[in-house]
């Protein structure tokens, strides 16, 4: 009699991630909140062909067309859904680009924060004694100062860009990660399979990268979520002020900045519809990054 040597694949929600992804799904405002984040992420990739205007080619603007109010249509028969502004540019198209550059600096910047303050917190960890030491008495003394006040300060020195803010967001950012992967691998390092890999006399880069950094990885993940959510609003914030961004990148913080001086003559929808866009933005991140802390650590459901 033969026997059935065949196979059997494990249903997809009995794997680890078919578990994390059922988990997160029992939250309806938590799914709802990512399905908002893929929109706005998809809005904001593919804003050059979704646009029914590119708000930055001066070919495509007339004067005659600013400060239209929403529902208005020109004279060309375009249709300005969410009015226009000063410059006659469609906020619709504005608010499309403006998510467009407000995200990539919010994840380059948060990308590039969390390789940094993760390998700087795992070396210390790692490692111990005056390095450790020396870490974390930099990053309790950058912790010390408002994040807004670090971020000022540089751009004054250096200006405005893009590659300059996103390097002021980095610099105000990596701590976060930093003291967080330190704390997380202190837990790790004293382990059985730690001792093991450091008695086979496994190269360090193997040791923190195959050992210690999948084992910290989820926290660290959380935290990513939220600080993707704080850069965006940093540079809102910054652009808002004059530091970010230059008037011929569009963001949603100079698009409020830009519609401030109108609010006093009833223009509100200049300032009031990126200022929508954004608090969506943030409030659906922070909402999915809340979702995933709960679920990485049972104990913050109480």
């Amino acid at each position: 009699m033969k026997k059935n040597t065949g196979s059997t694949s494990t249903p997809f929600f009995d794997t680890p991630m078919g578990n994390l992804l059922k988990e997160y799904c029992e939250n309806r405002l938590a799914v709802l909140a990512l399905g908002a984040v893929v929109i706005i992420i998809l809005i904001a990739v593919f804003a050059p062909v979704l646009a029914p205007q590119d708000p930055y080619d001066l070919a495509q603007l007339d004067i005659m067309d600013s400060t239209l109010q929403p529902m208005s249509e020109s004279e060309s028969g375009m249709v300005y859904w969410l009015g226009s502004d000063g410059q006659g540019r469609d906020m619709l198209s504005a608010i499309m680009y403006g998510l467009r550059t407000s995200l990539s600096v919010g994840v380059f910047s948060g990308l590039l924060a969390f390789l940094i303050g993760s390998l700087v917190g795992l070396l210390a960890a790692y490692f111990g004694g005056k390095l450790e030491t020396f870490v974390m008495r930099l990053v309790d003394l950058q912790l010390s100062f408002p994040a807004m006040l670090v971020a000022l300060m540089l751009l004054a020195v250096l200006g405005q860009g893009v590659g300059k803010i996103i390097f002021a967001l980095v610099v105000v950012q990596w701590s976060y990660y930093a003291r967080s992967a330190r704390g997380s691998a202190l837990s790790e390092r004293n382990k059985e399979y730690i001792e093991a890999a450091r008695c086979l006399r496994l190269p360090v880069r193997r040791v923190i990268f195959r050992h210690l950094l999948p084992n910290v990885a989820p926290s660290l993940i959380v935290i990513a979520t939220v600080q993707v959510a704080h850069a965006i609003t940093l540079e809102a914030t910054l652009s808002f002020l004059g530091l970010g961004l230059p008037i011929t990148q569009p963001s949603l913080g100079l698009l409020i900045s830009n519609g401030y001086h109108y609010l006093l003559s009833g223009k509100y929808w200049i300032s009031f519809y990126p200022g929508v866009a954004l608090v969506l933005t943030i409030v659906c991140i922070n909402l999915v990054g809340d979702k995933l802390r709960d679920i990485m650590n049972p104990r913050l459901k109480q």
